[in-house]
């Protein structure tokens, strides 16, 4: 992302171009009045700032996540559609509302777990043993 800002007086409004491409000399490219220019070329340019974007969507591969009403003391689960990837790898599950409107889940939701229902817990429960012990190992 080129950035442009505006001088002391306000002249020029801050603006932010996406880079569509980069140069052999790796120049980032901003398309500028319908030509692909070098940003550092067009007045105002300040910098180039890395914005983080979704890049790919894929199935949700089985996985389910489960949120829990604390007031009414239930739980509920629903498969996740899909997974919205994002350009720095960060990967946030695809649920849907009530109303079948895709919606992105926040990893910060205290009342949400996502998981995969093969998935080997990493604490094993109370009275489970742990995952690869034999009755030799104790």
């Amino acid at each position: 992302m080129a950035e442009r800002r505006g001088d002391a007086r306000g002249n020029l409004p801050d603006v932010s171009r996406p880079v569509h491409a980069w140069d052999d000399e790796g120049e980032p490219l901003v398309l500028w009045r319908n030509d692909l220019r070098r940003a550092r070329n067009i007045e105002g340019f300040k910098e180039v700032r890395e914005r983080r974007q979704i890049v790919g969507v894929v199935p949700g591969g089985g996985w389910m996540t489960e949120w829990q009403d604390p007031d009414a003391g239930t739980s509920f689960a629903d498969p996740v559609v899909a997974w919205a990837v994002y350009s720095d790898g960060e990967a946030r599950a695809i649920d849907t509302d009530s109303a079948g409107e895709a919606c992105l889940l926040f990893p910060s939701d205290k009342d949400r777990r996502t998981y995969h229902p093969g998935q080997i817990p990493a604490v094993p429960l109370p009275g489970d043993k742990s995952p690869g012990t034999s009755k030799e190992d104790g």
